[in-house]
């Protein structure tokens, strides 16, 4: 088949979910269009290198010309504003079109099961999307009948990863790694918090945190004396150097994050580094606690679990190689490419047909924003939309906005300001914005 992906980027997981996929598959023809300007080539070069076409920025009638071609075409969700914008051009366009969700669904961004109806098939990266608890019986069997299981690994063989061999801490100084955003919207709202409980107990223990971070982590980084055991490293194309070389990974997760694969988690896993992580939904559809990594629900308990650690070679040794061998056994490239390609061959007969997205969605950028939104949330968006007025009550208004997840008021991950950026001319996100702007010293 001609697979057609339609994605915003190809950076960080999404981006090796796609490529992956692209490359490994040997029964499909896949290629690639892209809605925005890339920050990030590797994943794009290596398409390149392996004959895969990624086309960036196409015109509009280019984007409905490779659907029309297309016999099935994947759209790459993760509640972006340029996805939507796509798929309202493409409405008409007779097509097969498949959901692959990129992020768990279970919090903002959420997954909608109306919008779910106007694909033809779906797929999740996290089993944990099936479990929404804000979706009916109903809908969950009738999302159920048309979706599967489709992890974001890519061509990820965790066999192949370089074995750690040494568990001791060199120098008595252990080096403790992370890799991943380094943004509220995505690490715990305590994540500093956390790491200055460890430092005031233990001052021989370095964090090394590779990933892009956002002004506000490093200034709360610094305002709290962290910077001599906090140390930056920036985003990085190839960690497996770095994985090796710490002693202990951490993966400290906002309650309500949208984790799925968590592919930096599967790679330190695949490395035999022992773990500690939050205590979420996600992570422990990936983690066994007390056999292949442990678990910290405070400040507190980060702090001990890291002192055992730090005091135990053997128990570093025990939980290293019990992860790798767990991530060996349960996560396997070839079998997820073969539920890939299932989705797939499963609508191949069926006829093209235009998907209406504007029943579900409406034509207004600000209607897909709220479209991701819980009922509760999207309560107080159009709350806030709609603030300045006459009878505005303001302190009202302030409550509103802290209450907000720091997902909404961040810079990128669907966030208000992102949506505002991509659709200017949306009053009621203009607005929303400005109303978040002038409360941004309340925000988290």
């Amino acid at each position: 088949m001609n697979i057609l992906h339609i994605a915003v980027h190809m950076g960080a997981g999404a981006g090796k979910a796609i490529s992956g996929i692209a490359i490994s598959d040997q029964v499909n023809k896949h290629n690639i269009i892209l809605l925005d300007e890339p920050e990030k080539y590797d994943h794009i070069k290596r398409c390149g290198q392996n004959g895969i076409s990624v086309r960036i920025c196409p015109t509009a009638e280019e984007e409905k010309e490779a659907v029309s071609k297309a016999d099935a075409v994947v759209v790459n969700w993760w509640h972006h504003p340029l996805t939507y914008r796509t798929l309202m051009n493409i409405a008409n366009i007779p097509s097969r079109l498949v959901l692959w969700c990129h992020v768990n669904g279970l919090h903002y961004p959420e997954l909608n099961p109306a919008f779910i109806s106007c694909f033809d098939a779906c797929m999740f990266t996290s089993k944990k999307s099936f479990e929404n608890k804000r979706w009916s019986t109903k809908e969950k069997n009738e999302i159920y009948e048309k979706s599967n299981l489709v992890y974001g690994m890519g061509d990820f063989q965790p066999e192949k990863f370089p074995q750690k061999k040494n568990y001791k801490v060199k120098q008595g100084k252990m080096r403790v790694g992370y890799v991943g955003s380094l943004d509220y919207a995505k690490v715990h709202p305590d994540f500093t918090d956390w790491l200055k409980v460890v430092i005031e107990k233990n001052k021989n223990i370095c964090f090394e945190l590779a990933g892009d971070v956002t002004s506000e982590l490093r200034h709360d980084v610094i305002e709290r004396g962290l910077s001599g055991h906090v140390n930056f490293l920036g985003f990085r194309e190839n960690v497996k150097e770095l994985l090796t070389q710490w002693d202990v990974f951490i993966y400290l997760l906002n309650p309500c994050n949208f984790a799925t694969t968590e592919n930096a988690l599967l790679e330190a896993m695949a490395c035999g580094l022992p773990i500690i992580a939050s205590d979420g939904t996600v992570e422990r559809s990936i983690i066994e606690d007390g056999k292949d990594g442990i678990f910290a629900r405070d400040g507190e308990e980060f702090a001990e679990q890291l002192d055992r650690l730090s005091k135990s070679h053997e128990l570093r040794k025990t939980l290293g190689k019990e992860a790798r061998t767990n991530i060996i056994r349960k996560y396997d490239m070839r079998e997820n490419i073969f539920r890939f390609d299932s989705v797939v061959q499963n609508i191949a007969d069926r006829c093209k047909k235009p998907h209406d997205f504007r029943k579900v969605l409406g034509e207004e950028p600000f209607g897909w924003f709220l479209s991701g939104c819980s009922e509760e949330d999207a309560k107080k968006i159009e709350y806030l939309s709609a603030a300045g007025q006459r009878g505005t009550n303001f302190e009202e208004v302030r409550k509103c906005v802290v209450s907000l997840e720091g997902i909404f008021k961040g810079k990128a991950k669907a966030s208000v300001s992102q949506y505002s950026e991509y659709f200017s001319d949306d009053r009621r996100l203009k607005n929303l914005t400005s109303v978040i702007k002038r409360n941004q010293e309340m925000f988290i």
